[in-house]
């Protein structure tokens, strides 16, 4: 009776240590890793190579004085300046990049002393009835300009803006590039080619003149 009372007790022992054990065995079977990829929709100036342009920069020709009014053009978005816009959602496919002058509607052109106005649609450069006493107008032609997909992201539903001259009060934004429903998602494009002409008026001082101006895509 002994003997049978061990034997049971040692069974039960016996099968108690090998549950155990398959709940261990199970419980180290598998492991749970994780990897989070960070970034937000962003726009950034880059040379060549991808790199971030530190102080990027647009330089006009250099203007003779001339007592009537003239001209001034250039390039936004070279082979050593390209825009490019970073989209890592993979859900939002709709995005526009769009630039305006850093210090609002009110900003200007300005050697220090002197200054002439960015958005003044008044005719031959003239001052207009506007916020400030200067005129001068830029205009903004994306449409001659190329857009390229990065590490072969498609340009598919990506496309780019069209002619506009600033107006203070009714357009002092400006759309260059733009993706719709469709796009890529997630992708990369750079935007280069932008045409810019400013009018400068006549009898504008002499001088190095200057106007910040700021690239945002929402």
């Amino acid at each position: 009776m002994f003997s049978a009372e061990l034997f049971i007790l040692g069974f039960a022992i016996a099968t108690l240590i090998f549950f155990v054990s398959s709940i261990i065995v199970l419980a180290s079977d598998s492991t749970q890793m994780t990897q989070s990829i960070t970034g937000s929709l962003d726009v950034q100036i880059v040379d060549g190579s991808g790199n971030t342009v530190a102080s990027p920069g647009i330089a006009f020709p250099v203007k003779s004085f001339a007592m009537s009014h003239q001209t001034s053009s250039a390039t936004l978005g070279t082979a050593s300046e390209k825009l490019r816009v970073t989209n890592p959602s993979g859900t939002t496919d709709i995005w526009t990049l769009s630039i305006a002058a850093t210090n609002g509607a009110t900003a200007v052109w300005t050697n220090g002393t002197n200054s002439y106005d960015f958005n003044d649609p008044t005719a031959n450069a003239g001052d207009g009835a506007d916020a400030d006493s200067v005129g001068g107008q830029m205009t903004i032609d994306p449409s001659v300009g190329t857009i390229a997909g990065v590490g072969g992201t498609s340009t598919s539903n990506v496309s780019k803006g069209s002619i506009f001259s600033f107006a203070e009060g009714s357009k002092d934004s400006i759309d260059l590039m733009s993706a719709s429903a469709g796009a890529a998602k997630p992708g990369q494009w750079d935007l280069t080619g932008v045409a810019i002409s400013q009018t400068i008026p006549g009898g504008q001082a002499v001088g190095s003149y200057s106007i910040d101006m700021t690239l945002t895509v929402i």
